[in-house]
């Protein structure tokens, strides 16, 4: 599996931002595999109708060959407006849908948090779940799955009340890195470029991989830097051997919080 890791530095909060995310995949020459994976941002899709939105996310599969987790959009459900974001797979067609439980700051005032953080899946034999941005750090969120995710999947839009972004980075760097350890799974975050977002607050630009236990302390974490979009191979053996470790120590960190009520 290769999962492609984005951080766009332009947003038009309209259907050209996905112009733009593929504009970038062309000139890096990217061809996927149906197993492989692009991630795009929160609100990638924010102002898009859920048809367009949808189209958006099933045109860019079609054209890379490859499951798209979708970032999200605000849409409306039962009455409310949530932020919801869609999985499709090469053929585009709706793998899931997952919802934000969480709304974070001016979001609270106009949307609604769904009863269930992000959403479970698979990819082939790979076990996944995808949350969106505040979900990702909310123990509640995974606590009874219904598999045990072998990769997490995190679109963010990680916006910060500082002047600078260098502490909502080490914070998400920090919880990245203890959290790929504690679900033995790696986890993949995709973001907005800083300072996107100025006119309100801008993102932080925490896009990146954590590995769950790599060989080198270096690979703990790999992020984007100033990277708008970076390819990585991802070996979900890696976090089933750590898994298993755990449980033989009786340090299996996951199960005892699905466990607990």
């Amino acid at each position: 599996m290769r999962v492609v890791l984005t951080q766009p530095s332009v947003r038009a909060r309209d259907a050209s931002d996905f112009d733009y995310v593929a504009t970038l995949l062309r000139k890096r020459r990217f061809r996927g595999q149906s197993e492989d994976v692009i991630v795009l941002p929160e609100l990638i899709g924010e102002n898009s109708a859920t048809a367009d939105y949808l189209a958006r996310c099933a045109a860019m599969a079609q054209e890379f060959g490859c499951h798209v987790i979708g970032g999200s959009h605000f849409t409306e459900a039962g009455g409310r407006m949530i932020n919801q974001g869609a999985v499709v797979d090469a053929r585009g067609a709706v793998v899931t849908l997952y919802q934000k439980a969480n709304p974070y700051g001016l979001e609270r005032e106009f949307s609604t948090g769904s009863d269930r953080a992000g959403a479970s899946f698979k990819i082939g034999e790979v076990e996944c779940f995808v949350l969106v941005c505040a979900d990702f750090w909310h123990v509640d969120a995974y606590r009874g799955l219904p598999a045990q995710p072998e990769i997490i999947f995190v679109p963010a839009f990680s916006v910060s009340r500082k002047s600078t972004p260098d502490l909502a980075r080490a914070r998400w760097r920090h919880a990245m890195i203890a959290r790929a350890f504690e679900q033995a799974a790696y986890i993949a975050v995709s973001d907005w470029a800083y300072p996107v977002g100025k006119e309100i607050r801008p993102s932080s630009g925490v896009a990146g991989l954590a590995h769950p236990d790599p060989a080198r302390t270096q690979d703990l974490l790999r992020s984007l830097g100033k990277s708008e979009v970076r390819v990585f191979e991802i070996d979900p053996e890696a976090g089933r051997l750590l898994r298993e470790d755990q449980k033989s120590r009786g340090f299996e960190i996951a199960r005892m919080r699905q466990e607990q009520p």
